[in-house]
Formats: structure tokens, sequence, C-alpha cells
């Protein structure tokens, strides 16, 4: 229920004049900001999506999302695109408090599986450098989020964002993007996935063959999805689509970088989907400087096994 409360207030803060969608799920209404009044006149589109319109419209596996319908959650106030000054945020997301968990997961016909998918969350060794606590470590696939600013929209830059099948396993385990860019999942490997995203949407299952084309798939919604695999049951990948760009996941040193972040104050967020806790910071954000903010979540292991 953690990212619930921490979903909820992100997305609502960008939707806060809407109606509640007809969501397809229990989770997805509690994650899920309202719809726009059909009354109010088109909100402006993001580039990325009106290239999506175009570039997936003659692609088999993308069903691409109408410009429109995004613009429609992302800008519901058809807020003007932000033009000014922009500094950067980078830091490290750090995790004390019990380590992670082994997980039940079968990995007898990968075993190399069990170094990405073996426990509950990747976490780095204790000491590390540059430690806010002797006993932290650095926390891998933690989603970092910047909110606060008021009086327009950020608009998403990139069309896609990618994720990679490499031996048996995805290389990441969280993703984060905007509502309305496409997840193109490249594979590596040399064996056949088929990546599914849930709850199950009208994209019908594709097969991800060896070092072919990407299979292309559309969140239909902002908010919490699961990238699975059909074959690969310990293959699950948190997929968060948020309604501006401002977000990151952390790497395997913990660290996180977000660019193009407007100037004010502002606040940086981090949460992992399988840590308890949050953790969030205030800051001003200056114009071409890079501010540092680095961020501890506490893990519990029995409030996480609740």
């Amino acid at each position: 229920m953690k990212f619930h409360f921490f979903a909820v207030a992100l997305l609502a803060s960008f939707a806060s004049s809407c109606t509640k969608p007809n969501a397809e799920t229990k989770e997805q209404r509690k994650l899920v900001p309202s719809a726009p009044s059909a009354t109010k006149a088109a909100p402006t589109a993001t580039s990325s999506t009106a290239k999506a319109d175009s570039t997936d419209s003659k692609v088999v596996n993308a069903i691409a999302l109408p410009t429109a319908s995004v613009a429609a959650w992302v800008n519901p106030d058809n807020l003007p695109a932000y033009n000014g000054p922009t500094g950067a945020i980078e830091g490290t997301i750090w995790v004390t408090g019990d380590p992670a968990q082994g997980t039940p997961a079968d990995f007898t016909k990968c075993p190399e599986a069990s170094s990405t998918w073996g426990h509950a969350f990747r976490e780095g060794m204790s000491p590390a450098v540059g430690a806010p606590k002797p006993e932290a470590r650095p926390l891998e696939d933690a989603v970092v989020v910047v909110t606060g600013y008021k009086g327009f929209f950020v608009p998403e830059k990139k069309e896609s964002k990618d994720i990679v099948i490499d031996g048996c396993a995805y290389k990441e385990r969280t993703v984060t993007l905007t509502f309305g860019q496409r997840l193109d999942v490249r594979n590596l490997s040399k064996d056949f996935w088929a990546p599914i995203l849930q709850p199950r949407t009208r994209q019908v299952t594709m097969m991800a063959a060896p070092k072919a084309d990407p299979v292309r798939l559309y969140p239909q919604k902002p908010g919490h999805w699961l990238l699975v695999d059909a074959d690969r049951k310990y293959a699950v990948v948190d997929v968060y689509a948020f309604l501006h760009p401002l977000h990151a996941s952390t790497d395997a040193r913990g660290h996180y970088r977000i660019d193009g972040v407007p100037v004010g104050p502002l606040r940086v967020s981090t949460m992992h989907p399988h840590v308890t806790g949050n953790a969030e910071a205030d800051i001003d954000v200056q114009a071409n400087v890079v501010h540092n903010v680095d961020l501890v979540l506490k893990n519990e292991a029995a409030a996480t096994a609740r």
C-alpha cells in the first residue's frame, strides 16, 4: 500500500480538477488521477506523443496512444510548456535497516537470474564510500521524482524508454517513464521472450525475438504497471508511468540524475517498490547548477511482509 499513497500524492498534484475515470482494477483506481472534463479545449500534446502517433501507426506490435488522450492527462488545464532556465538534480539513494530477504522464485532453468531476482531488492555492500551512515548501502531500482512546480507543464522530449533483456533477466527491475512514452523491450539474449504489461490492455502478446526489433508497449493509463514474461514467472519489473518527465530510477551504485528541472523551490521524493518508507527533501533549484540530493530509506522486513 506504500506506493499507493506515494503515487496518489504525485499524480494528483498534476490532475487536481478532474472527474474519476473508469479504471480497470481496484489498484488502478487508487493510482490513477481523474480525467479532465470533456468540455475543455484540447490540451497541448507532448512532442514525443505527436511523433509516436505517426511513427507507430504502421507498427504491428504497438498500440500508440492518441495525442489528445495523453495531453488530457499530462496537461489537463492546457498550461504553457516551460521554456525557462533549468538545473539538474543528482545524488544517491541509500538504504538502512533490514537487509533484503530472499525470494522463493525457482531459478533452476537459469541460475544466473538469481543475481537479479534472488532477493526482494538489490542493494550494495556496507560500508560504502560516501555513505551517510556506516550501515547505509546504495539502493538500486529506487524511484526518484521532482514535484512542486505550478503554472506550466514540462513536456516529455523522448519518444520511448528502453528496457533490455540480457541473458535470462531484464537489466532493470524498475522503469520510470512519462505517460505517453513507449516502452521498447529489446532482447539481446538467445531465447524468445513474451513481455506483457499487467493489468492487461488491448495489447496482444508479442514475442521478443533474439536480436530483433523491440516489442513496443504503451501503458494505457498513468500509474503502476508490471512488466512480466509469460514463461519466466520470476521476471517482474515495476513500471511507473508519471504525468511529467522529472523522474529517474537508481543504478547499481544507487545513483540517479534528473536534468531539465525548472528553477525555483521544488521537492525531491524517493521510494522503492520493495522497501518500506519514503524520503523527501526540499530544494531551491538554480539555473545551470547540478544540485546534489542524497536520500535514505529505512527498510523494515516485518512491515514489507505485511
